[in-house]
C-alpha cells in the first residue's frame, strides 16, 4: 500500500499537473471511487478558479451520480466555505476542486468529510484501494443520483464568521485594509468580510482569474510585493493575502513586514491562552521555536505533528486542542471547524487591535524572529524513499552538536544552537530543506551544510 498511496493521494488530496498526469477520466474515477466508499448520501462539490475547474467538478460529479450518489453544486467558493458548509448543511462529504497554491496548470481535489475535516490517511487509502481496484458500484438507469444548485454559500459563512468574533468593537475601529486575495477564491469572501467588519477596503488581484495574472498564487514576501508597496503609501492598517483556494492568509503591518504564519498563531494563541483552560496548541514540525516560547510563557504546551493540514486538524481532535497552524499561513480554529479557517484568523487580529489599541505591527513586535531559510533540491519521486534512508544516517552525523532526532516528519534535527528538517515535498519532486537558529550567519551555515549533504546523497543514489 504504501507505495501506492503516494502516486495518487499527496498532502492534501490529489493534486496534479492538468493533460500530463490528470485528466477527466482520473476526476471521474475519483467520484466514483467516493461513491463507492460512501455507498449513499450526497456530496457538496465546490471550485476554486482555476480553467480546468468546472470541467474536472462536472466529471467528479459524473462519477458520483453513476454511483447513485447525490450531488450538490455551488460555484466558486474558498476551501474552507466548502468544508464548514459541508458540515452545516449536513452533506456526507464535500469535494474541492483546486490545486491550492500550485501554478495554474495543476489541478486537483481536495476531500472533506461531514465533520468538516479533511479525510484522513485511513480512508485516503481505502479511496485509493476502490480507484485502482475499478470495483466501483453502478447503479440502474432509475436509481442514479440527482444533480442539483445551491447558490454561493459564502454569506452564510460570513454571518457565521461575525458570530465568532466582536465585530461591533471591530466596526467603531474603522480600520483601513488592503486585501489580495491573488485572484483566487478569496476575492468572493474576504472584501465583503472586511466591508461587514465596517474595514475601508482596498483590493487588488481581486477579480477571479485562473491564468493568476496578479501575481504567483503562494502568498510569500517575493510575491507580495504591490502590497506591501499599496500598504507602505496608502498608511493602511493591515494587508491581508490568499492563496487560490483561500485556505491560507498571510498578514502584512503597515511599514510592508510580511509577517511568517508561525508568528501570527502565536500572537493569536496568546489570547486564547488567556481564556482556555486546555492550554494545548498543535504545529508541524516546520514552525520556529518562537511559536513553543511563546505557548510555553503564556503557560501552554505547543505539539507537532507532520506538515499538512490535516495532520494538525486530526492532533487537534484527538488532544481536543484550542487551535493549531502551519508556518505557511493556515489556522485552525475547532470552536468553528476543523479545517483551516483564514477568515477568521483575520477576524481575530483585527479584534486584538481593537482590544489593545495596538497596531498590528506593535502587536506581532512582542514575537521574536529567528532567521529562518529554505532551500530546495531536486529529488525524482521515485528516488524519494531511498533518498530520505540514506539521509536519516548520514546527515545527523554531519550536523555536530545533535540534541534529538525526530522523524514525525521527515527528518527533524535539534541542534544545540537551532534546527533543520529535511523532508520530501507532499506535491513536486523536491526534497525541502529547512534550518533555523538565533542569528542569520548561523542559520546560513546550517543551510549550506545540510544542502551540501543532500546533494551528495541524490548524486550518490
Amino acid at each position: 500500500m504504501g507505495t501506492m498511496t503516494k502516486k495518487l493521494f499527496g498532502t492534501t488530496g490529489v493534486r496534479k499537473v492538468y493533460g500530463t498526469e490528470f485528466d477527466v477520466e482520473m476526476a471521474m474515477r475519483l467520484g466514483k471511487s467516493l461513491g463507492t466508499y460512501l455507498k449513499r448520501g450526497t456530496v457538496l462539490i465546490a471550485r476554486d478558479a482555476r480553467i480546468t475547474g468546472l470541467m474536472i467538478a462536472d466529471a467528479l460529479s459524473a462519477g458520483l451520480l453513476s454511483t447513485g450518489v447525490n450531488v450538490v453544486r455551488t460555484g466558486i467558493i474558498p476551501t474552507p466555505t466548502l468544508a464548514l458548509m459541508t458540515r452545516e448543511l449536513g452533506y456526507d462529504a464535500g469535494l474541492m476542486v483546486t490545486a491550492s497554491h500550485n501554478p495554474p496548470e495543476y489541478t486537483g481535489v481536495k476531500f472533506w468529510g461531514a465533520d468538516s475535516m479533511g479525510l484522513t490517511q485511513d480512508i485516503e487509502s481505502e479511496l485509493e484501494r476502490i480507484y485502482h481496484s475499478k470495483e466501483y458500484l453502478v447503479a440502474d438507469w432509475d436509481q442514479l443520483g440527482k444533480e442539483s444548485m445551491i447558490p454561493n454559500l459564502v454569506s452564510q459563512h460570513i454571518s457565521r464568521l461575525l458570530n465568532q468574533c466582536r465585530a461591533d468593537l471591530i466596526r467603531s475601529k474603522r480600520y483601513k485594509v488592503i486585501v489580495d486575495p491573488g485572484n483566487g477564491a478569496a476575492c468572493v469572501l474576504t472584501p465583503y468580510l472586511m466591508q461587514e467588519l465596517g474595514c475601508k477596503v482596498v483590493s487588488i488581484n481581486s477579480q477571479l482569474d485562473g491564468h493568476f495574472p496578479g501575481r504567483k498564487s503562494e502568498p510569500e514576501e517575493e510575491s507580495l510585493t504591490d502590497l506591501i508597496q499599496l500598504i507602505q503609501k496608502t498608511g493602511a492598517d493591515l494587508g491581508i493575502a490568499h492563496d487560490g483556494d483561500s485556505d491560507r492568509v498571510v498578514f502584512v503591518t503597515k511599514t510592508g513586514e510580511v509577517v511568517r504564519g508561525d508568528r501570527t498563531i502565536a500572537l493569536i494563541a496568546k489570547s486564547y491562552l488567556r481564556e482556555e483552560s486546555n492550554k494545548t496548541i498543535v504545529t508541524t514540525v516546520d514552525s520556529s521555536k518562537v511559536l513553543d516560547e511563546t505557548v510555553q510563557r503564556a503557560g501552554g504546551k505547543t505539539i507537532r505533528t507532520p506538515v499538512g493540514d490535516i495532520q494538525v486538524a486530526v492532533k487537534i481532535k484527538e488532544e481536543k486542542a484550542i487551535m493549531g497552524g502551519e508556518a505557511c499561513g493556515v489556522f485552525i480554529f475547532p470552536e468553528f471547524h476543523l479545517a483551516p479557517e483564514p477568515f477568521l484568523a483575520i477576524c481575530k487580529i483585527l479584534e486584538s487591535m481593537a482590544e489593545t489599541g495596538k497596531a498590528f505591527g506593535e502587536l506581532i513586535a512582542e514575537i521574536p524572529v529567528y532567521p529562518l531559510e529554505k532551500t530546495k533540491v531536486p529529488c525524482p519521486n521515485d528516488q524519494k524513499e531511498e533518498a530520505m534512508e540514506q539521509l536519516s544516517e548520514y546527515l545527523p552525523k554531519s550536523m555536530g552538536d545533535v540534541v534529538e532526532v525526530l522523524t514525525v516528519d521527515g527528518l527533524g534535527i535539534v541542534l544545540e544552537d537551532g534546527w533543520l528538517l529535511v523532508r520530501p515535498s507532499g506535491t513536486e519532486p523536491i526534497i525541502r530543506i529547512t534550518c533555523e537558529a538565533a542569528n542569520k550567519a548561523r542559520t546560513h551555515e546550517i543551510l549550506v551544510l545540510a544542502k551540501s549533504v543532500v546533494e551528495e546523497t541524490m548524486k550518490k543514489l
